[in-house]
């Protein structure tokens, strides 16, 4: 336990540790353990068994801890020179934007100058329940750019998701990534009105004064949804106008300023409502997001973190595995009553932020396991979308951090990542290029089915994945689909083989589908 703590670890961490019998951190979480707790952003690599979990659980559980007694005892918001304040005033939100959205200080014109990507910003406060509201913007410089309504939920690049709705430049009208002619073009110096009818559920704009007719239906399902002034911009500058001063084309008399809402049908942005006190928790918007490419990688990391804080009592960590096989009525139910640390898969976790179930507005870790793997399954673009919905600076003042695991930290396309999404990574490279551990030893077994024709009498005891049923591929017939049949019966007879040789009691085998584990498990049954 001294070890640990040693390393600013708390004592009811270390206890819990020390009962698993971990009695000093391993190479890689005696590198990584200090960092994280010293608020940056890791890269680690390190091989099977190196207790790499550990290495980013224990840190993001004790920080979670730190930071549950800080709201508890009411000093999360206090001595927090960075943290966000309300303003009293209708302002575009220096809490809610991408990175290279520039704010003026007045917080009514903003700015971005990357020119090949989109970048965007919403209001510091959104309207809901009724009423119908107003405001301009005017396009200030030349470049790219859409501007319009969102909900808190929506990406910041306006119109890419079913959350937001968006009017470009180029004539277009945008939602869950249609884009549709509407109107017509506008550019330097043209007023754009932004129309919402909360009573009507539709959205629309004008140009000039111009009204360019209805845009959208808004769905029922967002009728409760606070909707927020937005804009994104590529290589652009716009300036804002929500009703403190005359407008240059005033909208008919049954449309408000936004402005001028009441303030029953007003609500403050969740990334800075939270600064204008104490720091309060949003049940469904977690601390820490930990993704895991496999259901069961997800779940020994679940059950790792229940060991962990076994033995802190004097705060309530909540945690919720979000897997798929699992009713998600359960999940949902979990999360609506509150929840700090979120592990899960991919697939699952993005039904529930798509849903609106699941928040990443208070968002301090964002954890990628196994990063090469989630990678390969194609969900880098999951990841991004992601990433750009949590703020990058959280509402305790504090700074987002990521954690990036992989096999190597060699991989191109953890690399280019990496450069994208992390701020500054400090590298912990335990494993190397192509390091393979001392302490594992490679036999690889060759099946030539033409060599070894048992696999004619084992077919009738070895099931498959069925692949070739309608092949013909039985002994005789030397075919390709043949021969492959032949390897999968063998594969199934040579573990039993190395099984019985070995003298093995215990083992872990893994195979390419859950139907050939399924397969395999039957056939050891019947062995």
């Amino acid at each position: 336990m001294a070890a640990f703590e040693e390393m600013a670890v708390l004592p009811e961490i270390g206890k819990a540790v020390e009962e698993m019998d971990w009695l000093l951190p391993t190479d890689v979480q005696a590198e990584a353990i200090p960092l994280i707790l010293g608020g940056g952003d890791v890269l680690m690599a390190a091989e099977t068994g190196s207790g790499k979990t550990g290495a980013f659980c224990l840190p993001i559980i004790q920080i979670v801890c730190e930071t549950l007694k800080e709201i508890q005892s009411g000093k999360a918001s206090q001595g927090k020179a960075k943290a966000p304040v309300i303003s009293p005033t209708w302002i575009l939100s220096v809490w809610d934007r991408d990175s290279a959205m520039a704010i003026t200080p007045e917080g009514l014109r903003c700015q971005s100058r990357e020119q090949k990507e989109w970048h965007g910003c919403r209001a510091n406060k959104g309207v809901f329940g009724k009423g119908k509201y107003y405001y301009e913007a005017t396009v200030t410089d030349e470049g790219l750019c859409r501007v319009g309504w969102s909900t808190s939920q929506a990406v910041r690049d306006l119109g890419t998701d079913r959350f937001g709705f968006g009017f470009g430049g180029t004539g277009k009208k945008s939602n869950n990534k249609a884009f549709d002619n509407y109107g017509e073009a506008f550019g330097m110096h043209d007023v754009i009105g932004c129309y919402l009818d909360l009573d009507g559920m539709t959205i629309s704009w004008s140009k000039n004064g111009q009204h360019l007719g209805q845009a959208f239906s808004i769905n029922q399902q967002l009728k409760n949804s606070a909707f927020y002034p937005a804009v994104v911009l590529k290589n652009a500058e716009m300036s804002f106008n929500f009703g403190a001063t005359p407008f240059k084309h005033p909208p008919p008399k049954d449309y408000v300023a936004v402005c001028n809402a009441p303030k029953q049908n007003t609500k403050h942005s969740e990334s800075t409502d939270v600064a204008a006190g104490p720091v309060k928790l949003v049940n469904n918007a977690p601390q820490a997001i930990i993704i895991e490419p496999s259901r069961e990688l997800a779940e020994q990391t679940f059950n790792q973190i229940i060991k962990f804080k076994k033995h802190i009592t004097d705060t309530k960590i909540r945690e919720l595995l979000i897997i798929g096989g699992v009713n998600v009525k359960d999940q949902m139910s979990v999360l609506s009553s509150g929840v700090d640390i979120v592990v899960g898969t991919p697939g699952r976790m993005e039904d529930l932020i798509s849903g609106g179930h699941l928040s990443l507005t208070h968002c301090r870790f964002f954890v990628l396991d196994e990063a090469d793997g989630l990678l390969k399954q194609g969900y880098s673009q999951l990841i991004d979308r992601m990433h750009k919905q949590i703020p990058k600076i959280t509402s305790d003042g504090k700074r987002l951090q990521m954690i990036v695991c992989s096999a190597t930290l060699h991989d191109f396309d953890v690399k280019k990542m990496a450069e994208r999404l992390m701020y500054f990574p400090t590298w912990v490279d335990l494993k190397g290029e192509d390091a393979v551990p001392e302490t594992v030893h490679h036999v690889v077994v060759k099946i030539d089915p033409q060599g070894d024709e048992s696999w004619g009498r084992l077919g009738k005891h070895i099931q498959t994945d069925g692949v070739h049923a309608r092949d013909n591929a039985r002994p005789g017939n030397n075919t390709p689909e043949t021969y492959s049949e032949a390897v999968k019966i063998l594969k199934g007879e040579y573990c039993v083989r190395a099984i019985d040789k070995q003298k093995m009691d215990r083992a872990i085998i893994f195979c390419r589908t859950k139907l050939d584990c399924d397969n395999l498990e039957r056939y050891f049954m019947a062995y």
